[in-house]
């Protein structure tokens, strides 16, 4: 019988086979071959337990991807909710200066018309429609756009309003109608710090819009990059997905072999058995 050699590591290895008998050559090279596939089978699940965990992995990621994505689209909506109850808290402190602005050309105007009225001398007498034409009516009128404005109007005394010469028109005294000019300074200098606090809420609020606006851009973008970020880890998963089929197939494969390689030396060491007990047998 020829020489021959088996190589590699964990195989026969340099081994004469013609030192063998039929049998133990047999089972030597059957049994290196069963451990060559079952190496081979181990390798391959693996590679395939590996490609799983990558395919996981990336699952992870996109998982997290879509998250963040979800998280930043509901975070510009509730950014896009405030800024719309922002400007609507604009349109109103914009009607209120609105309204500041006409009170105080009001008050503005009365405080004018009671100035040209006002009596040089603080106990003396002129009419409230002193310099508009000293008219009767108009004098009533002005009082009671005194006492719309809350001014302090005394109801009787010296002090009151009163028709002082009889001519119907409503007189007061100077120095009544220098404190309702001074009266009238605290309400409009009130009246503009309304205005004022209601121009920095704007501007605050106009801020905090302009804020918004950014940050509702900046996770758009962020967004839409999580989301292409997405599509490439999914053309990722399929393609490891098309590559672990093949892996698969070849997994199957050797694992069909091996399980060959189990039943042909299950059934050759029964052979040699039933052939010893042959021999045996016509040996008695």
């Amino acid at each position: 019988m020829n020489n021959f050699a088996v190589g590699g590591a964990g195989q026969v290895g340099s081994t004469s086979l013609s030192s063998m008998d039929l049998e133990t050559a047999l089972m030597a090279v059957q049994s290196q071959r069963s451990q060559l596939l079952e190496s081979s089978l181990r390798s391959q699940m693996e590679s395939v337990n590996a490609k799983n965990q990558q395919i996981a992995d990336l699952n992870n990621k996109i998982a997290g991807n879509q998250t963040q994505a979800n998280d930043l689209d509901a975070q510009n909506v509730q950014l896009t909710a405030d800024n719309a109850a922002a400007k609507t808290q604009i349109g109103t402190l914009d009607a209120q200066s609105v309204s500041l602005d006409t009170q105080i050309a009001g008050l503005k105007d009365l405080q004018s018309r009671l100035a040209a009225s006002k009596c040089p001398d603080p106990e003396g007498y002129y009419g409230l429609s002193w310099g508009q034409g000293d008219n009767a009516a108009q004098s009533h009128q002005t009082l009671q756009q005194v006492r719309d404005a809350g001014l302090t109007v005394a109801s009787s005394g010296p002090d009151a309003p009163q028709d002082v010469d009889r001519n119907g028109t409503m007189d007061a005294k100077g120095r009544v109608v220098q404190g309702w000019v001074n009266e009238l300074n605290g309400k409009i200098s009130a009246l503009e710090s309304q205005k004022a606090a209601a121009a920095s809420q704007v501007a605050t609020l106009t801020q905090t819009i302009a804020g918004n606006e950014t940050t509702i851009a900046s996770n758009t973008t962020q967004a839409q990059e999580l989301r292409a970020g997405m599509d490439d880890l999914k053309r990722q998963v399929d393609g490891i997905s098309n590559s672990q089929q093949m892996e698969m197939l070849r997994l199957q494969s050797l694992a069909n072999k091996n399980n060959e390689a189990f039943e042909v030396m299950t059934n050759f060491i029964k052979k040699m058995q039933d052939s010893r007990s042959s021999i045996i047998g016509n040996m008695r």
